[in-house]
């Protein structure tokens, strides 16, 4: 009878397994002298043949020591899994009798020497899987030597080769053209010379590795073979010596591809316009180079690019105007948490959506800012945002984020912009927000917070503007600080019916009459009193400028502030306050506005036909002189059921405002 049949051959080559192994967590102290070893931990046995073992299945178990040659007698083994251990000495030659070896995985541990060449004979190999195999995290530990010649032909069916991290030296075998299963061949980080092959024939490879090598391009054959590589995806050819021009059949490369990176090499001449038929490219390194002449155009026509690396090369002319407007949808990639030396990040005013990858807020570099806003961003701010140490402008306004404000925003203490504002935010206002000491400016308002003002924004002696407006907020309006100084303040305090509301409405009525607004008009406010029973005695304030309803006993409400508004903004336009003696029961304020002898009527064809011998600038500006007027007129119509909200009078100003800063 064959050895290979009998199960004790599995049992005892198991138990030398373990005799080579040094296992400090005992995860392996099932591993005794039962025959029962198909129920070992980590063992798997074959359903066709019970008694004979096809995988150790023994990763991340903090396993020492080292494979001992024995592992061959396991003659059925398709699988061999053994990656993050501490695993050490040299990969067994006899691991090329193992003839149905399918899958081998030993990365992240310390195993140094060569790969044997034995690993040929393994005719059913798909995977080899030693990326780090040197590093443990103590220091670098190399697989030294060459890759066999022939592995393309003795592993015909691999189909992921990763051996990164190592020191592997000599030339990339030709011969992994022949192994026409491979989707990944990630070789950086060695010590590979001499040209770069021909892959060509690969027409499954979806990532191509090869950086910080020393490679040379010769005369570039290698990159029009690439073009029939249909399924390329990423291509990293940077940290090599490839020199001479881009060639222009660059464009002809795989219509998938996203990531580029030909960066820190000797590559001279410019960029091929042709470029622009990359169209899915995301990622696009070319710095550290010898790249001169104009910027093309046609990089601008990339419309999924939003990482373009040229520094340090000998570029000149303008930026082209087709950089200016970008329309990028999507996911954000969490690879752009691999640039560590980033210092600014703007992805503003895209269709951006899904969540906010934590892996940016791993950016310690980041100080300049991080701008995401105008997205259309989702989910909760990961608590990660924390490591943002050097941070000083952080805006991710105008998304769809829910949840609340991390309080581990607060360890950002160099922070002297935070626009949150436009979200679905809900929660209190972090206490931890005391540590932003340097902070200038905060904008939390159109969220859903609730809970009190913090007091301790009234001992920040930085702050010039603070707008907390279009939230849930309750409680007293602190009274010192920015709160009591001419600076901008902005507040919605709204939950009169509660005990202790008036006294707080109050408060924040004497707050608001010393805020001016945009340095430019005395905030009036519509101010009501209460008597301690919380009902309403009668309408008190400025005549002219408190809504009419309030006059018939109605509550105060937003309806009422933004009648409050607009006789504020017509008094602005005209001159004349609502109680200027020229009014009576007959002619308002607002009845005033609406002759057209007043304020042109910006429909009137009169009007447009002169408005179009003015220059461009008189032409905006009154522009949106009508709008001022339309909005004011809209907010102090008698029935307050037909006055707009107050989000569409903020829209509207803040439209306005950017419209005359353009």
């Amino acid at each position: 009878m064959s050895l290979y049949h009998e199960p004790n051959n599995d049992l005892q080559a198991l138990l030398c397994l373990k005799l080579h192994l040094s296992d400090p967590s005992g995860r392996l102290s099932s591993w005794n002298n039962s025959l029962q070893f198909c129920s070992w931990l980590g063992v798997t046995c074959s359903k066709r043949h019970p008694s004979r073992v096809v995988a150790p299945n023994l990763g991340s178990l903090d396993l020492n020591g080292q494979i001992p040659p024995c592992i061959s007698n396991l003659t059925f083994l398709t699988r061999i899994h053994m990656p993050n251990n501490q695993l050490s000495g040299q990969i067994p030659a006899e691991l090329g009798q193992l003839r149905k070896l399918q899958y081998l995985n030993l990365r992240s541990n310390n195993i140094g020497g060569i790969i044997p060449n034995t690993l040929a004979s393994c005719f059913n190999l798909q995977i080899i899987d030693m990326s780090s195999l040197a590093y443990l995290g103590l220091g670098v530990n190399s697989l030294g030597g060459e890759i066999p010649n022939d592995i393309g032909y003795t592993l015909p069916r691999i189909s992921t080769l990763i051996i990164q991290g190592n020191q592997l030296r000599g030339g990339i075998p030709t011969s992994l053209a022949n192994s026409t299963n491979l989707q990944v061949i990630d070789l950086h980080q060695n010590a590979f010379s001499g040209l770069i092959p021909s892959f060509g024939t690969l027409p499954d490879l979806i990532e191509l590795n090869l950086g910080k090598n020393r490679l040379e391009a010769g005369d570039w054959s290698f990159l029009s073979s690439l073009t029939n590589c249909s399924q390329l995806q990423k291509l990293y050819l940077d940290g090599n010596i490839l020199d001479g021009a881009l060639p222009s059949y660059i464009e002809g490369l795989s219509k998938s591809l996203e990531v580029l990176l030909l960066n820190a090499n000797k590559i001279s001449g410019s960029i091929p316009s042709g470029i622009k038929n990359l169209r899915n490219l995301k990622l696009f390194h070319m710095e550290q180079s010898l790249l001169s002449g104009n910027l093309p155009h046609s990089l601008g026509e990339l419309p999924n690019l939003f990482v373009l690396s040229l520094s340090q090369n000998r570029l000149c002319g303008s930026i082209p105007p087709s950089f200016e407007d970008n329309n990028l949808s999507g996911s954000i990639p969490q690879a752009l948490g691999n640039c560590k030396n980033l210092e600014m990040l703007n992805l503003s005013c895209n269709n951006f959506n899904g969540s906010i990858p934590k892996q940016l807020f791993t950016l310690s570099t980041l100080s300049e800012g991080l701008d995401l806003s105008h997205n259309q961003l989702y989910g909760q701010i990961p608590q990660e945002i924390g490591g943002l140490i050097n941070l000083s402008l952080l805006n991710i306004s105008s998304n769809k984020l829910i949840g609340q404000i991390p309080s581990s925003l607060g360890e950002c203490v160099h922070l002297e912009s935070l626009h949150m504002e436009r979200n679905l935010l809900d929660g209190r206002i972090p206490e931890s927000f005391i540590t932003l000491r340097g902070i200038i400016e905060i904008d939390l308002s159109q969220n859903n917070l609730s809970g009190k003002i913090p007091e301790f924004f009234d001992s920040f002696t930085s702050i010039m503007c603070l707008n907390l407006s279009f939230n849930n907020l309750e409680g007293p309006v602190p009274t010192s600080g920015i709160f009591q100084n001419a600076r901008e303040v902005f507040i919605q305090l709204f939950k009169l019916d509660q005990l202790g509301a008036p006294k707080s409405f109050i408060a924040e009525c004497e707050v608001l009459r010393n805020t001016r607004h945009r340095n430019l008009v005395k905030v009036i406010t519509a101010c009501s009193t209460f008597n301690p029973t919380g009902r309403l005695v009668g309408p008190r304030g400025s005549i002219g400028y408190i809504a009419p309803e309030y006059g018939y006993g109605r509550k105060i409400s937003r309806e009422g502030d933004i009648y409050s508004y607009g006789i504020i903004i017509l008094e602005l336009l005209t001159g004349k306050r609502p109680t200027d003696e020229m009014f009576n029961v007959s002619l308002s304020l607002h009845k005033f506005i609406l002759d057209p002898n007043i304020i042109p009527n910006l429909e009137d064809n009169d009007m447009s036909n002169s408005l179009e011998h003015e220059n461009h600038a008189t032409v905006r500006m009154m522009s949106n002189i009508m709008r001022i007027a339309k909005l004011g007129l809209s907010c102090s119509v008698e029935t307050p059921k037909d006055r707009p909200t107050m989000q569409d009078v903020y829209a509207e100003v803040i439209a306005i405002k950017e419209d005359l800063c353009n």
